[in-house]
C-alpha cells in the first residue's frame, strides 16, 4: 500500500510540474488563474486523461486493500488532495467542479450534482473588506441584495425568491461553515456575517428543499469564514470613511496537525447616510476544528452579535425627491430603533466509518433576543434547538459509480413576544400592552439522494425530502383604549411537505458541464403570518393560510471555452402555488396582512463570464433577467381585483454587475473598477408605480507590503475605495405597497435611499 501511495504521489508531482511547463498557471472555475494563452495540445489532453485513470485505479485498489486488511494493518486514509490555491501556485488542474473541502476536516467532499452553484473568489472580500456582504455577493448571477432596516441587514433575492421581504432574509436558507443560520421560522439576518471574516460565499440557486428542507424556495447561501491555516498568526484591521464609518477588528488563527482554530472580533459604528440611521455592532466568531484521530474530527462554532441601531422610515416619492437623506415620518418621534442580540453555539462531529462512508452529526443552540421600537414596541425572544444527522457513501451499483446520501433532522423554536403602544415622546416609551403571544414550531423530517454515473460522464441524480411541521400559537389581544382583554385566540396547525428533485448532468470533457434539473421548494407560514387578521390588518387570526410551494425547472451549462475564459449560462422557469405575499389593508394606518396568491411564474436567464487574458487581469460580468407574473391572483383592494398577467411586485427585471480587476503580484499593487445596473420594476400589484432604474460605479486601489525580515509584522494590506463615484441619487430598495393608481401609490412610504458618494480606507496588519 505504501508503494501504491508513493507511485500515486510521484504521478501527481509529475502532473504538477507538467502543468507548469505546458500551461503556466492553471484555471479554476471559481477563481481562474492567468495563462499565456497557449492551447492545450491533443497529446497533452490524452496524457492527462491517462493520468486521471491511473490515479482513480490506484484509489480503488487502495480502498479494496483497506476493506480486506485487518484493522490493525489498515494504513492512514488519504484525505487530502491538491487545493485550488495549490493548483494555482503549481499549475495543477484540479477537478474544481467535483470536489469541495469538508467543513469539519481537510477531507474533500463532492458537491451535489446537477445544481446551479457559484461562489465569490477570495479576492472579492480580501480587497473589499467594507461595510456589508453586498459588495462581493452582487458579482454572482441570480443574486440581488437590497438594503433592509439595519446596517448589515440586507434582504437577499435569488431568481425572484425572497424579493418581497423588506427586512432580513426569507425564502432562502443561510449557512456559515456548515452550520445553519436560518431559524425554524425561516428568518435569517445578515447582521451576523462580517465581510472581513469571510473567505468566500457560495450560492446554490433554484428551489432546493430536497437538500435544505423548509424555506429553501430560492436556494441556499453558504458563508465560509477563513480558517486558522488562512491566518496563521494574528491580524488586525482598522478602517474608516464617510458618514462616520469606523471599524476595528482582530483575527487569530493557527493550524497544526490535529488542530485548526480561528477567532474573529469586530466593532463597527457609523453615523449613517440617512438621518436616524446611526449604529454600533459587535461580532464574535470562534471556530475550533479538532482531529480526534485519522477517522474522526470535531468542529465547534460560536457566534455572538450585538446590534444597537436607529432605523429611519421609508420615504414617499415626494419626500425622496425633496431630500433622500431625511429620517421619514415619525422616525424621530417614535425613536425608531433595534436592539438585537443573536447567539449561536453548535458542534459538528464527523466520522469516517470506512474508506467510502462518512457520518456527520450536528447540534446547535440558536437564540434571538430582539427589542424593536417602531409605531409599536416589540419584545421577542426565540430560543431554537436544531440537530442533523447525515450519512454519505461512495459505492457502486454493479460497475457504475453511485454516491448515496441519507439524512434526518429535527428542530424546535419557541416564541415569547409582547407588543406595546409607543407613546411617541421621542424616547420610545411603552404604552398599553397591545398583544401577548406565545408559540412553538416543531419540524422533523428526512431526506435521501442518489447520484448514479450510469454511463461515462453521464450522471443521474434523484432526491426526496419530507418534513412534518407542527405550529401552535396563542395570542391575547388588548384594547388600545382601555387595556382590557379584547380577544383570545389559539390555534394548532400541522403541515406535511414533500420535496422531490431530479437532474441529469453530462460532462463530455474536462471543463464542460451541461445539466437539466427539476426541483421543488416549500415554506410554511410563520407566527407573523398567522397573527394578523387578513381582512382588517389588525392583530388577530389568519390560520387558513397555506404553505407556499414552487417547482423549479432549469437548463444550464458551465464551459471553459479557453484556459483563460469560463462561461456560465442558465435558463430557469419557476412555478409557484399559494405564494405568501404581504398585502396592504390600510395604507393610512400602515396595516398589512399575509395572503396566498394562487399561482405565479418566474422565468429568466442568468449568466456569468470570467476572463483572464493576461497575468493579473480579470474581467468578469454577471447578468440576470427575470420575468415574474401572476397567473391566478385576486387582490383584496377595495374588493377583489383580478391581477392575472400583472408583474409580481418588487422583483427586478434586469440586473448587471461588471468588474475589471488587475493585481500586479511582483509589486503588490492592485485595483478594480466595477459598475452595477438595476432596471426599474413595479412596487404595487396594479403595476402603476415602481422604483426607478439606476447605475452606480465603484473603484478600489490596494497595495500589499511583505515584511520578510521582520518577526513582528508579516504583511500590511492597504486599500482605498470610492463607492458611487458619480454621487448618483437612487432608491436602493422599495417595498410592496397598495394603491390602484400612481397618485395613491406615490403617497405611501416606500423608498430607502442608497448611499451617496462615499470614501473608505483601511489597513490589515499580519503579525507574528
Amino acid at each position: 500500500m505504501e508503494f501504491l501511495q508513493s507511485v500515486k504521489h510521484v504521478l501527481a508531482a509529475a502532473a504538477l510540474f507538467g502543468g507548469i511547463a505546458v500551461m503556466g498557471q492553471a484555471v479554476s472555475a471559481q477563481e481562474p488563474a492567468s495563462s499565456s494563452g497557449t492551447e492545450q495540445s491533443p497529446r497533452e489532453g490524452q496524457l492527462r486523461e491517462q493520468l486521471k485513470s491511473i490515479l482513480q485505479e490506484l484509489e480503488e485498489l487502495q480502498r479494496g486493500r483497506e476493506q480486506t486488511s485487518p484493522p490493525a494493518e489498515k494504513p492512514k486514509t488519504v484525505t487530502e488532495k491538491v487545493t485550488t490555491e495549490e493548483a494555482e501556485a503549481t499549475g495543477a488542474m484540479p477537478e474544481y467542479e467535483l470536489a469541495d473541502t469538508s467543513i469539519v476536516s481537510k477531507r474533500f467532499q463532492k458537491r451535489p450534482e446537477g445544481v446551479s452553484v457559484s461562489s465569490t473568489v477570495p479576492s472579492e472580500t480580501d480587497s473589499q473588506p467594507t461595510r456589508t456582504m453586498k459588495e462581493s455577493m452582487e458579482s454572482l448571477p441570480g443574486v440581488v441584495l437590497r438594503q433592509a432596516n439595519g446596517p448589515r441587514d440586507f434582504s437577499i433575492m435569488i431568481r425572484g425568491q425572497g424579493a418581497k421581504t423588506t427586512f432580513a432574509v426569507r425564502d432562502i436558507k443561510i449557512y456559515e461553515d456548515g452550520f445553519i443560520q436560518t431559524q425554524s421560522d425561516g428568518l435569517s439576518r445578515l447582521d451576523l456575517h462580517d465581510p472581513w471574516f469571510m473567505r468566500s460565499v457560495e450560492v446554490t440557486r433554484g428551489a432546493s428543499s430536497s437538500l435544505y428542507d423548509n424555506y429553501a424556495l430560492g436556494g441556499m447561501v453558504h458563508f465560509r469564514t477563513r480558517r486558522g491555516s488562512d491566518i496563521n498568526g494574528l491580524e488586525s484591521f482598522f478602517s474608516g470613511g464617510s458618514f462616520g464609518y469606523h471599524k476595528q477588528a482582530f483575527a487569530f488563527g493557527k493550524d497544526t496537525e490535529h488542530l485548526d482554530v480561528s477567532m474573529f472580533v469586530s466593532n463597527v459604528g457609523e453615523d449613517g447616510y440617512i438621518q436616524n440611521s446611526e449604529y454600533k455592532t459587535q461580532t464574535l466568531n470562534f471556530n475550533l476544528r479538532f482531529k480526534l484521530d485519522d477517522k474522526q474530527s470535531f468542529y465547534v462554532k460560536a457566534i455572538s452579535n450585538w446590534l444597537d441601531t436607529k432605523v429611519p422610515t421609508r420615504l414617499t416619492q415626494a419626500q425622496f425627491l425633496a431630500d433622500e437623506r431625511q429620517a421619514g415620518n415619525n422616525a424621530v418621534r417614535f425613536n425608531q430603533s433595534r436592539v438585537d442580540r443573536r447567539t449561536i453555539l453548535g458542534g459538528i462531529y464527523e466520522r469516517q466509518i470506512d474508506a467510502n462512508t462518512v457520518l456527520t452529526v450536528e447540534a446547535d443552540y440558536d437564540v434571538k433576543d430582539i427589542q424593536q421600537t417602531f409605531a409599536q414596541i416589540g419584545e421577542n425572544t426565540n430560543p431554537n434547538y436544531k440537530t442533523y444527522t447525515d450519512l454519505r457513501h461512495d459505492g457502486r451499483l454493479g460497475a457504475m459509480p453511485l454516491r448515496s446520501y441519507v439524512g434526518f433532522f429535527l428542530n424546535q423554536m419557541d416564541q415569547k413576544a409582547n407588543s406595546f403602544q409607543n407613546l411617541g415622546n421621542f424616547v420610545g416609551t411603552k404604552g398599553r400592552l397591545i398583544q401577548n403571544s406565545r408559540g412553538s414550531i416543531f419540524n422533523v423530517g428526512g431526506r435521501f439522494r442518489e447520484e448514479l454515473e450510469f454511463f461515462p460522464n453521464w450522471i443521474l441524480a434523484a432526491g426526496l425530502g419530507y418534513e412534518h411541521s407542527h405550529l401552535s400559537a396563542h395570542a391575547t389581544n388588548y384594547s388600545q383604549t382601555t387595556g382590557a382583554v379584547a380577544s383570545n385566540v389559539s390555534a394548532s396547525r400541522t403541515y406535511s411537505n414533500w420535496a422531490p428533485e431530479m437532474s441529469l448532468t453530462w460532462k463530455p470533457v474536462e471543463g464542460y458541464r451541461y445539466w437539466m434539473r427539476g426541483s421543488t421548494g416549500y415554506g410554511i407560514p410563520t407566527f407573523g403570518n398567522l397573527l394578523r387578521d387578513p381582512v382588517t390588518g389588525q392583530p388577530g387570526t389568519n390560520f387558513d393560510l397555506k404553505p407556499q410551494k414552487n417547482v423549479n425547472v432549469e437548463l444550464g451549462t458551465d464551459m471553459q471555452l479557453h484556459p483563460t475564459l469560463n462561461f456560465h449560462l442558465v435558463g430557469f422557469w419557476t412555478f409557484y402555488r399559494d405564494e405568501i405575499i404581504t398585502q396592504t389593508i390600510n395604507a393610512a394606518q400602515n396595516l398589512s396582512a399575509s395572503v396566498n396568491a394562487d399561482s405565479s411564474e418566474y422565468r429568466g436567464v442568468e449568466t456569468l463570464i470570467d476572463w483572464r487574458p493576461v497575468t493579473g487581469l480579470r474581467l468578469s460580468g454577471a447578468y440576470t433577467h427575470i420575468d415574474a407574473r401572476y397567473i391566478n391572483f385576486s387582490d383584496r383592494t377595495n374588493g377583489f381585483i383580478n391581477r392575472d398577467g400583472n408583474k409580481v411586485a418588487n422583483v427586478p427585471t434586469d440586473v448587471f454587475n461588471g468588474k475589471i480587476a488587475y493585481d500586479h503580484e511582483p509589486t503588490g499593487w492592485g485595483a478594480w473598477f466595477e459598475g452595477s445596473y438595476y432596471n426599474s420594476y413595479f412596487l404595487n400589484n396594479s403595476n402603476t408605480f415602481g422604483i426607478p432604474s439606476y447605475m452606480i460605479a465603484n473603484i478600489n486601489v490596494h497595495k500589499t507590503f511583505e515584511f520578510k525580515e521582520s518577526s513582528w509584522i508579516r504583511f500590511a494590506k492597504l486599500y482605498v475605495e470610492v463607492d458611487n463615484i458619480a454621487d448618483r441619487k437612487y432608491a436602493a430598495s422599495g417595498t410592496v405597497i397598495g394603491g390602484e393608481n400612481h397618485a395613491l401609490a406615490a403617497g405611501q412610504s416606500v423608498f430607502f435611499a442608497g448611499y451617496g458618494r462615499a470614501i473608505y480606507g483601511g489597513v490589515t496588519l499580519g503579525m507574528f
